[in-house]
């Protein structure tokens, strides 16, 4: 007499299904991270060969002498202590100037002889030239 279970229940479960929704999100989020800009809204000058580039340290400077370190207020006394602090731990510190082009241009000289007397180096964003 034959008393065992005749149906088998399959306890291991299918994994595609999962790996497809983890694909998914992998693609969701490369694309989402591509468009998160890190920079303060300011109207670059235009030059040729220009391309997009993401950097850690971006300074922006609105028209109205606003400082702007990756998106936050900054007074200009508090700049370069903040920078810093922020540089340290880079092991290639590069920053990114985004100077409106109605600033005038001693800011922007200021900004580059900081970063070159701390041993940054600099980058100085524009728009592409249409």
């Amino acid at each position: 007499m034959n008393l065992g279970q005749r149906n088998k229940i399959s306890v291991t479960g299918n994994m595609s299904s999962m790996t497809d929704l983890v694909f998914l999100l992998l693609i969701f989020f490369i694309i989402l991270s591509t468009l998160v800009s890190n920079g303060v809204n300011v109207e670059l000058p235009q030059a040729k060969g220009t391309n997009s580039v993401t950097a850690k340290m971006t300074v922006s400077i609105k028209p109205d002498g606003t400082y702007y370190l990756n998106g936050g207020q900054v007074s200009y006394e508090d700049l370069e202590p903040a920078l810093r602090v922020r540089m340290a731990d880079a092991a290639d510190p590069v920053l990114y100037l985004q100077v409106d082009e109605q600033v005038p241009t001693g800011k922007t000289v200021e900004l580059i002889g900081m970063a070159k007397s701390n041993e940054w180096k600099v980058m100085l964003g524009a728009s592409p030239k249409k």
